[in-house]
């Protein structure tokens, strides 16, 4: 039961909000708010079935070896490494994309605010990797 409470609050908080929407009559704003309701419930939906599957007697020692390689992956230097340089790759292709995609839509001409936003956020990415290296720097 501790494992499903998360995702039971959050079917119910789904529930509410697509309850929410359906009710308002908004044009826009009620469709936003139907669509992250029915989003988060059956994302919380699926969670909880998936748990209750894996909980179950028959799979139960299915689901402990599941456990204990997960542990172990992630205790396991190599793996550690491997998620590090896939985030940092990541982190490259994504500051590249945003640039070309910047760059591409000032080719277009699009409106200057939309540009600007692709371009800011450029500006935050490098600064939130930036604060987060020199954390991880300080720390380890």
């Amino acid at each position: 039961m501790k494992d499903k409470k998360p995702f039971m609050i959050e079917f119910v908080i789904g529930v509410i909000l697509i309850g929410v929407g359906a009710l308002l009559q908004i044009d826009y704003y009620s469709n936003m708010l139907f669509a992250i309701g029915g989003g988060l419930a059956l994302s919380s939906a699926v969670h909880t079935i998936r748990i209750v599957y894996w909980q179950n007697p028959k799979r139960q020692d299915v689901y402990e070896k599941k456990k204990q390689e997960e542990h172990i992956n992630s205790i396991d230097e190599r793996k550690q490494y491997l998620r590090m340089k896939a985030g940092h790759v990541t982190y490259q292709i994504m500051t590249f994309s945003l640039l070309l995609t910047g760059f591409v839509l000032a080719l277009f001409r699009v409106e200057a605010w939309i540009t600007g936003m692709i371009f800011l956020l450029f500006v935050f990415q490098w600064a939130v990797g930036t604060m987060v290296y020199r954390v991880l720097e300080k720390r380890i």
